[in-house]
């Protein structure tokens, strides 16, 4: 348990280091760190919190950084991020809160 709790802290820091290298314009570095955390995460059998996993683009592994590697789309209640290195989107639907939406029914 132990050392997969040291794996799993230091995926973290890699990613959150990558952020902070890209933000900084050293887009290559950035995605070294990250391709590094991801390798660690797949031989450790760690899996990647969820808030770190959507930090960067699933396919060229770029950190996402709003108006810098990544573009933002809002569609009815569909969230588009969309990777401008290789155009690689994902959507999520956002939903709304279901306590008001069911006091708004009534």
């Amino acid at each position: 348990m132990r050392r997969k709790n040291q794996i799993k802290k230091r995926i973290i820091e890699l990613i959150e280091l990558a952020y902070n290298t890209a933000k900084s314009g050293n887009l290559e570095l950035a995605r070294e760190y990250v391709k590094l955390a991801e390798m660690y995460s797949r031989k450790g059998k760690v899996e990647i919190p969820l808030k770190y996993k959507r930090m960067f683009c699933r396919k060229c592994y770029t950190p996402l950084i709003i108006g810098v590697t990544e573009r933002r789309r809002m569609r009815s209640k569909i969230l588009i991020r969309t990777c401008l290195i290789c155009n690689w989107q994902r959507r999520y639907v956002l939903s709304g809160n279901k306590r008001s939406d069911k006091e708004n029914e009534s």
